[in-house]
């Protein structure tokens, strides 16, 4: 092929091979290997702890309207963070440094939510979120200046983390070849947004790290195709741009598009027509899609080419709802995390892709104003409730009651159990 395209700008051609791959997983599902994990627990606990992120967002803002928060951006990145929390990153031990996580800003209150299941953070605490004064709040975003036991590194504002990340990996590489410190086997993860990514910041360090030839370092990068004022891409395609971007850097790309549930599509979709109809819908055309139930979808996607409307018909508008995005499939995360790993002489970057406010439905589910919403009225809590299938009532839905499961439940032994692992 190299050669090939040598002979083409040889002859005059300027037309290249487009520098991305298909609108589809890269790992595909025959590869994926079995899953370690208990998807039914996870997906509770994964449930529980969008609720109590959600409910700590809301309650500071019924008390002060000014303080803010972000409900959507965890929303759509849960799955991802449970995947990393779950399985792949590893806490400091006598004999062991520890992994560095560098989480997403407008992602912490879920990490709040999830110490908070924990018992790493109290109620109380989580009353206070973004009230730091008194010593008992909640940082707006990850900042170990004012919370020194909780969190590694300063991810807000925007671009901060990307950088830093490259070169806190470059620097383990420095101890380690000078015999400062064993950092073998040590991983820097970094959680990033897709508008992120145009941060100046953001894409300085890239070049740097694959020539270092940093495998000791991977970005996840949420791909939920919104940012604070709008989509990051309206007209375009962010994850394709991404891709060319990492990739002309020289990073390895995996991108997690697809839930397990479009495999059987793909099986059967002999002719590409569903990659077809990938590339020609633009991501302002996904946030619709995204946003609207599995009839709509039926009608202006599927039914927009004869190969994909046949891909469709014996599936029930309920079953076309129920596609998901790859980044809120827990299977497709594992084994793009997995693969991460195992690829050495590059650093690796995932590209998940997500619906920003997941779980919201009308209240922000791939709407524009997800980014922005502080609020639900008691209809929409309870169509989350519904949605996640969370035990609480409609007076703690309306008191905005925090959930935490019995202690000698299965969810919490599992999560003590995978904590410790």
């Amino acid at each position: 092929m190299r050669r090939l395209e040598e002979a083409a700008r040889g002859a005059g051609v300027s037309a290249l091979a487009q520098p991305f791959s298909a609108y589809r997983n890269t790992i595909p599902a025959s590869a994926q290997g079995p899953y370690p994990g208990d998807l039914a627990i996870e997906e509770r606990l994964t449930s529980i702890i969008r609720w109590n992120a959600l409910a700590m967002v809301m309650r500071a803002n019924r008390a002060t309207g000014e303080l803010g928060g972000h409900i959507a951006s965890y929303a759509s990145a849960a799955e991802i963070f449970e995947t990393g929390f779950n399985h792949f990153f590893r806490a400091r031990t006598e004999a062991f440094g520890g992994d560095l996580v560098f989480f997403q800003p407008h992602s912490a209150p879920g990490v709040y939510a999830r110490a908070f299941l924990e018992g790493r953070l109290t109620e109380a605490q989580l009353g206070n979120y973004r009230q730091e004064v008194g010593g008992q709040g909640l940082c707006s975003y990850p900042h170990p200046w004012l919370m020194p036991d909780f969190w590694q590194f300063p991810t807000g504002s925007m671009g901060l983390g990307p950088i830093n990340a490259v070169y806190q990996a470059r620097f383990m590489r420095y101890l380690q070849a000078r015999g400062l410190a064993e950092t073998t086997g040590r991983h820097v993860w970094g959680v990033f947004g897709d508008g992120e990514m145009d941060e100046p910041e953001s894409i300085a360090g890239l070049s740097l790290a694959a020539r270092e030839g940093l495998d000791n370092l991977t970005f996840v990068v949420n791909c939920n195709l919104q940012r604070l004022d709008g989509p990051v891409r309206g007209n375009g395609q962010i994850i394709q741009e991404l891709e060319s971007l990492f990739v002309g850097a020289g990073w390895n790309v995996v991108k997690v598009l697809w839930g397990s549930e479009w495999d059987p599509l793909f099986a059967a979709d002999r002719d590409h027509a569903l990659l077809r109809r990938f590339a020609e819908t633009v991501d302002g055309e996904y946030q619709t899609l995204g946003s609207k139930d599995g009839d709509y979808n039926r009608h202006r996607f599927f039914d927009a080419d004869p190969a994909t409307k046949a891909l469709a018909e014996g599936m029930s508008d309920v079953e076309i709802n129920a596609l998901k995005r790859g980044g809120h499939d827990f299977r497709k995360l594992h084994a793009a995390f997995s693969a991460a790993l195992a690829h050495k002489g590059r650093p690796t970057v995932i590209l998940a892709k997500t619906k920003k406010g997941y779980g919201m439905g009308g209240a922000g589910e791939s709407r524009m104003t997800a980014h922005q919403a502080k609020k639900l009225d008691i209809d929409a809590l309870a169509a989350f409730r519904d949605r996640f299938d969370l035990p609480l009532s409609r007076e703690e839905l309306e008191s905005l009651s925090l959930y935490r499961p019995a202690e000698d439940s299965p969810e919490m032994r599992y999560l003590r159990d995978r904590r410790a692992a």
